[in-house]
């Protein structure tokens, strides 16, 4: 099969899987320009050179899907956490499909992993689905779940993520045409918005496991906390349970790198947090 690929370095280990698989040919890569602070295709760029494969970050479009299912004889367009809608019908013989991070249809947008932590879901997984023109609505072809821990993050969340959806794209293409023709209408769905700032922050009027939820659940995207009359990038605490008499939001003890702070039910510690100079756009 003649595959192109559309994504960025959060899935990229399905982009290598795909290039390793003989029966499968990739024949071109599709990325968008990335921060490389939060969001990177390093790994993107890599594989495209390593393989010969031609690769562009501008933006997909129906020029390019008429190009490669009508003159390059494409057979499937692969998507997987790429941020543009795919012009599924620019072509009759255009057939794609989409890795995605969650359960579908529960957890449908541009990205729910926060939102299954903070929600405290018990179990999530991966999806891979039809491309139909709607975002990761389309067909279920092979779906899987995993357990979310008590004290998962962001980190350990994506990793488990990733290395299911390479798993799930080898059993895919081994027997694609069975998947596609048995696949599954997804029914009604929850589409999860993309957060805003102030989801995205605390403050130490807060509960320890509140405060907890959202760092962990933002991880080294940053959650926010006002301090010192300034805004601060946070993405890593420590804390603990206890009984006080300081104020909710008191500077207790400061060391050379670590701020401790009273907060209703106990304290808790800043590990690694800077201070927010509003440099850097977590969107992509």
């Amino acid at each position: 099969m003649r595959i192109a690929y559309c994504g960025y370095d959060f899935f990229y280990s399905c982009l290598k899987k795909i290039i390793d698989m003989e029966s499968l040919d990739v024949i071109q890569i599709f990325t968008f320009k990335t921060d490389n602070h939060y969001n990177f295709n390093e790994y993107i760029y890599e594989l495209s050179e390593q393989n010969g494969i031609p690769v562009t970050d501008e933006k997909i479009t129906e020029a390019d899907i008429k190009r490669l299912f009508e003159e390059e004889s494409c057979d499937c367009l692969v998507t997987a956490a790429y941020p543009y809608k795919i012009p599924v019908n620019a072509s009759e013989k255009f057939r794609g499909i989409n890795v995605h991070p969650t359960l579908l249809p529960q957890g449908r947008g541009p990205w729910p992993l926060p939102l299954v932590i903070l929600k405290g879901l018990g179990r999530s997984g991966v999806t891979i689905h039809k491309l139909n023109g709607a975002f990761d609505a389309g067909d279920i072809l092979i779906q899987e779940d995993f357990e979310v821990d008590e004290r998962e993050d962001l980190e350990t969340f994506s990793c488990k993520s990733q290395l299911l959806a390479e798993k799930l794209i080898e059993r895919l293409f081994s027997d694609f045409d069975f998947f596609w023709k048995h696949a599954v209408p997804q029914g009604e769905g929850e589409y999860w918005q993309y957060p805003t700032d102030e989801e995205m922050s605390f403050d130490f009027s807060m509960t320890i496991d509140d405060i907890d939820r959202i760092v962990r659940a933002y991880g080294k995207f940053d959650s926010c906390v006002n301090f010192l009359g300034k805004s601060w990038l946070v993405w890593d605490i420590n804390s603990w349970k206890e009984e006080h008499s300081f104020p909710p939001g008191t500077l207790v003890h400061r060391t050379n790198k670590e701020y401790l702070f009273a907060v209703q039910d106990g304290f808790v510690c800043l590990r690694f947090f800077q201070e927010d100079k509003g440099e850097v756009d977590r969107d992509v």
